[in-house]
């Protein structure tokens, strides 16, 4: 736990924030528990709604079901976009 120099003497924050509170009476000390409590409520709530379900796919490079092009499809479209020249000498002209 992190410590802080307060005064002449070194303590964690938890102890200098109790000594803060300690002489409170107990109404006030019941009132700032729900404070506290309420607070880490909040947290919780915000931090479940922002929780994203993880998908090793995000992390694969891969393509989502909806854009997926099984073995055969991407077979025929890379065959298709090929220029495929019927001789030798068609070629040469080309260049």
């Amino acid at each position: 736990m992190a410590t802080t120099a307060l005064g002449s003497h070194t303590t964690t924050p938890v102890l200098y924030y109790w000594g803060m509170v300690k002489d409170l009476d107990d109404n006030m000390k019941k009132e700032l528990a729900k404070m506290l409590i309420d607070s880490l409520n909040t947290a919780m709530v915000k931090a479940k709604k922002t929780k994203k379900k993880l998908d090793a796919c995000d992390y694969a490079g891969i393509w989502s079901d909806e854009e997926y092009m099984d073995a055969d499809e991407l077979v025929k479209v890379i065959s298709d976009g090929r220029r495929v020249k019927s001789s030798r000498d068609d070629f040469w002209e080309t260049l």
